[in-house]
């Protein structure tokens, strides 16, 4: 009965120490992931950012040009008018 007793503690032992390293692993593998989320999610804004502030610089600059052509068009609209008066 002893050595059955002895087997079941070194059993336990056994036991609690890999629960034990299981979870430091798992929790150290959560952290780990966590912190890769925050790191991408900081790129992917970063880049999202920058698309966009691209894509509205080119936005502004054909809204620029189409002003522009517009300001031309009525001139030349107003020029032909005065020709028929």
């Amino acid at each position: 009965m002893s050595e059955d007793k002895s087997f079941f503690e070194k059993n336990m032992e056994m036991w609690e120490r890999w629960t034990s390293s299981y979870m430091d692993t798992m929790a150290s593998a959560m952290e780990k992931t966590m912190e890769q989320s925050t790191a991408l999610r900081k790129q992917v804004d970063k880049a999202v950012g920058t698309a966009v502030s691209a894509q509205m610089d080119a936005t502004l600059a054909a809204i620029r040009s189409l002003e522009k052509q517009v300001e031309m068009l009525n001139g030349k609209i107003d020029e032909m008018m005065e020709q028929q008066d």
